[in-house]
């Protein structure tokens, strides 16, 4: 059953309204995805799709939060605002993602839950070869390289992940926003400077009052059609630069009436 509306609001509450993104990441170079060992790729094995790599939700929501939030410092919108500990707890990119207040700079008395939902991002194909590099320093004196040498192994270029990025009872504007800056997102994982160059792709959106959509399901059914999916197009969204501002000034007024109570 499909109830999916937009709110013309946002809502403290939840509403039961599901705007799933279905996305796929593409490698367009060598990219490092690890937890904290840097001789360390990031893989799962599963009973039914075999060994494959992963990208962590946190990884995703990490990138896909501070890209809002520049764009956001762009339009002079909380310029201030950024991680970990000087949220100012009060802008689009906090309501949306969320936001502890006793550890912002601000000390507020509540917290924020994230709007945005995700879960592991999927390699549509099995492990194969891994990519090891190794580096070592130049000393610019001596031009002579040192002892210590580290090995890097990346997971190669062209390697293609598909996740589900679910957006909570969003308005028009919180649609755009994010939708905006899924396509922006042209880096990921660790040392993204050098590496992690990638393409995002929306396949397509699926709106309901529940999730139905899991990147588990999509990545073993490949190269079958996904039902009732939508296009962005086919919603009628404003500008990311109206978006914005309309979506600021309903944020203060919802936690406004949160600092009264």
């Amino acid at each position: 059953m499909n109830n999916f509306t937009f709110l013309k609001e946002p809502s403290i509450l939840s509403q039961g309204n599901y705007f799933q993104i279905i996305t796929r990441i593409k490698l367009l170079d060598e990219t490092i995805i690890r937890s904290n060992d840097a001789e360390e790729v990031l893989t799962y094995h599963y009973k039914t799709l075999g060994n494959r790599f992963i990208i962590p939700w946190r990884k995703v929501k990490g990138k896909l939060r501070r890209l809002v939030q520049e764009q956001q410092r762009g339009l002079c919108i909380h310029p201030d605002c950024h991680l970990k500990d000087d949220l100012c707890m009060d802008c689009p990119t906090c309501f949306m993602f969320g936001g502890t207040g006793e550890t912002s700079k601000v000390n507020v008395k509540y917290n924020i839950l994230s709007r945005i939902l995700g879960e592991t991002f999927i390699s549509e194909t099995e492990v194969g070869n891994v990519t090891s590099l190794t580096e070592n320093a130049v000393d610019e004196e001596t031009l002579m390289t040192g002892q210590a040498l580290m090995s890097i192994i990346t997971v190669p270029k062209e390697t293609s992940f598909l996740g589900v990025i679910t957006l909570k009872d969003p308005t028009k504007e919180m649609a755009r926003i994010i939708l905006d800056n899924l396509n922006r997102l042209t880096r990921i994982g660790a040392r993204s400077v050098e590496w992690g160059r990638c393409s995002t792709e929306i396949v397509g959106i699926r709106t309901g009052d529940r999730e139905t959509l899991t990147a588990y399901d999509l990545v073993g059914k490949a190269g079958t059609d996904i039902p009732d999916l939508k296009i962005p197009s086919s919603f009628e969204l404003p500008e990311t630069k109206d978006a914005f501002p309309k979506l600021n000034k309903q944020v203060k007024e919802q936690l406004g009436q949160l600092q009264k109570k």
